[in-house]
């Protein structure tokens, strides 16, 4: 028969090997880091406006608010998709450049 304290160190290691096991498929399994999208430019041209974010694994997109032809209409809010970082966010600014109220970048991890 056993003594007590040698049951109480097999059932110890038994608990610890359970335990390392699953920390090493949580581990296995845990999805890559996201970091969110740097070095950001917004350029113009053309009758469009677009991002390009250059590093990071996030997505970004082109995020803008037009002014109106006409001045008593309101502003107009344009969002581009969202892409990963190493493409272009474009959207379409048919009032050309000198009608744009702002622009930034929106981005995520």
């Amino acid at each position: 028969m056993k003594s007590l304290s040698r049951k109480r160190a097999t059932s110890a290691a038994v608990a610890f090997a359970a335990a390392a096991t699953a920390a090493g498929l949580v581990l296995a399994v845990a999805p890559a880091a996201q970091a969110v999208p740097g070095d950001c430019t917004v350029s113009s041209g053309s009758g469009s406006l677009s991002s390009f974010c250059a590093s990071g694994t996030g997505l970004h997109r082109i995020h803008a608010v037009l002014n109106p032809l006409d001045p008593r209409l309101p502003q107009r809010v344009v969002l581009g998709e969202w892409v990963p970082v190493g493409q272009s966010s474009v959207v379409s600014n048919p009032w050309g450049a000198g009608y744009v109220a702002n622009v930034w970048v929106d981005r995520t991890d």
